[in-house]
């Protein structure tokens, strides 16, 4: 007999990484269907199939089928997209409660760059509401994994950040009845050096470069203090938060509105929402979906972005069928001024920089149909990259 069960209620007997089980959700996506069941025992505990447990689990179902017998059961069937539909009410118990389920980030089409052979889709990730950005997907994802592991209350929770990622953490830590230290480089945003402050976090401020310059002192004063280093450089929940939440969250909305997506665009950080976006669409459409990504050209700083060379684990799986495209700043910020001037909106400028990989790309004959670019924040933001924007319009 085959039923379908909650997967939260089952008991894996043991742990498999992300890396173990990534063939299998690849399969998985491909497929859209499995059709192998769990076994478990009369404590719904898993010990035989672990390896589709935890391909399920990552992938994020709401249900597992689990017996013996014929079994076939599409995504849909085991409530894959349920988690990213949202609340039509909009009522949430708390402002954890509204980071975790006031999802999807909404997706809307730029006049300024769509024609009639692309029409762009900028999907805007201000929406998310801590850092108005895209770094709370995976700050509360990794958190609310943690918690279930090890209490967090009364621990120091710390990372690296130069901006989003450091006010986020500041603003979940005392959710989880924990504090947060930030570290940052020399050059980070005012807002990324105060935010945190207001919300109570330690800064640490530094004269390294780089946010991954960081890592070793703080593994360092983590071992020696006992602090919880969140570490989003280098932990899979970082992707793993992204195939659940932004490349799901995409796919959805793209069904649901009849679009046929035949590309996505974004910019290069810590390669964590640009990794599981090419792996999640390639797996699931097929190889001739296209990644393209930008990265700041060589002597240029982006706020948030850095180039693939610094250091990137998930990168290493877009093995291929992307383009990355060098961008200046220069570049980025006449953008973000025009998306401001014809659509209304005022982009950070990573989002600017993902626009212009976009348009170097879309002189290409191969290149039709509906793209989505991920807009990771708001240029509110960054009044003194506007402010120098304004002097040098004609």
């Amino acid at each position: 007999m085959v039923k379908l069960l909650p997967l939260a209620s089952l008991k894996p007997l043991r742990e498999l990484s992300l890396w173990d089980v990534l063939d299998l959700m690849r399969e998985i996506l491909g497929k859209g269907y499995v059709n192998e069941c769990l076994k478990v025992n009369g404590n719904l505990e898993v010990s035989e199939s672990l390896e589709l447990y935890w391909a399920l689990h990552r992938l994020g179902v709401k249900f597992a089928p689990v017996g013996y017998g014929k079994c076939y059961f599409t995504l849909e069937d085991l409530g894959f997209y349920d988690d990213v539909k949202g609340d039509p009410v909009r009522v949430y118990g708390d402002s954890l409660d509204l980071a975790l389920r006031g999802i999807p980030t909404p997706l809307v089409k730029l006049k300024s760059y769509s024609n009639e052979r692309v029409r762009v889709w900028a999907k805007l990730e201000w929406f998310n509401p801590f850092s108005l950005s895209i770094k709370d997907k995976p700050l509360t994802y990794i958190l609310k994994e943690a918690s279930r592991r090890v209490s967090l209350e009364g621990r120091v929770l710390t990372d690296a950040s130069s901006g989003n990622f450091g006010v986020a953490l500041a603003a979940v830590a005392p959710l989880f009845k924990a504090k947060a230290r930030i570290y940052l480089p020399r050059r980070a945003e005012l807002y990324g050096r105060l935010v945190p402050k207001v919300m109570g976090a330690e800064v640490v401020e530094t004269d390294a470069e780089l946010t991954v310059e960081l890592l070793s002192r703080i593994i360092e004063d983590s071992r020696r203090e006992g602090l919880v280093h969140v570490n989003q450089f280098l932990n899979d929940l970082n992707f793993e938060s992204h195939i659940r939440m932004t490349a799901k969250e995409l796919d959805y909305q793209a069904r649901t509105a009849n679009l046929k997506l035949v590309a996505v665009t974004g910019s290069l950080g810590t390669s964590g929402h640009m990794a599981a976006l090419n792996f999640y669409f390639r797996s699931r459409y097929g190889e001739h979906f296209k990644t393209i990504m930008a990265q700041p050209a060589r002597g240029e700083r982006i706020p948030g972005m850095r180039r693939s060379e610094t250091g990137m684990i998930w990168f290493t799986m877009i093995a291929e069928g992307f383009e990355l495209h060098d961008v200046t700043l220069a570049e980025a910020l006449k953008a973000v001024e025009r998306v401001a001037r014809i659509d209304g909106l005022l982009i950070g400028p990573s989002g600017g920089a993902a626009l212009v990989a976009l348009e170097k790309s879309m002189g290409r004959e191969d290149l039709e149909g509906d793209v989505a670019v991920v807009i990771p924040d708001t240029g509110f933001k960054y009044l003194d990259m506007i402010s120098e924007l304004i002097k040098h319009m004609g």
